[in-house]
């Protein structure tokens, strides 16, 4: 019997209950050429981050469609290792639902937070719920440039942890977690 690997023995182990302190988190952000793939727009970038600095960014220069329905396996792999949380993140998961369907893969089951949804809940008295808007709001600064897919992964992480903050937000169901069933999304 060959031994399970941490991300293995994680998937088991997400529920609505889990405290935010013992959650394991994946921040993301993809960046594309437009806001829909069934009319050509293709990922031109991805980033993922765990809660403490580890990150895998793929950028995709030439031959997008080619070079992602490579590395979508290991991106797929990587987005069951935790609770995945993005700003608008139905945006970025639908993308990838798109093109996996496009490449005949299947996108795993994920469990989810939307820090959009987070915002417009604990952020009273603001004009839009755009991530530079919030990050503004909340006087957080960031390393580089926004619409790119690492800095926005930072950024989203940031903007998650002081709306946890600003919450009191214990635990995931209080985080208004959600489970995607890839197949129906």
């Amino acid at each position: 019997m060959t031994p399970k690997t941490i991300s293995q023995i994680r998937k088991g182990q997400i529920s609505k209950s889990l405290s935010i302190e013992r959650t394991p988190f994946i921040f993301l952000d993809i960046e594309t050429t437009g806001l829909h793939p069934e009319k050509g727009a293709v990922v031109t970038e991805i980033a993922m981050l765990n809660r403490y600095n580890q990150f895998y960014h793929w950028k995709f220069v030439k031959n997008h469609n080619e070079q992602l329905a490579v590395a979508l396996e290991h991106i797929m792999s990587q987005l069951t290792a935790g609770v995945v949380v993005g700003h608008n993140v139905g945006f970025d998961l639908g993308f990838l639902a798109y093109k996996s369907d496009l490449f005949k893969g299947r996108g795993p089951n994920v469990w989810f937070v939307d820090t959009l949804g987070l915002s417009k809940k604990y952020c009273k008295g603001i004009s839009d719920f755009k991530l530079s808007s919030l990050l503004q709001y909340f006087d957080i600064t960031v390393n580089g440039q926004l619409h790119t897919a690492v800095v926005d992964a930072e950024a989203v992480r940031a903007l998650f942890w002081k709306l946890i903050s600003i919450g009191n937000v214990e635990s995931l169901n209080q985080a208004k977690v959600k489970r995607l069933n890839w197949s129906t999304f």
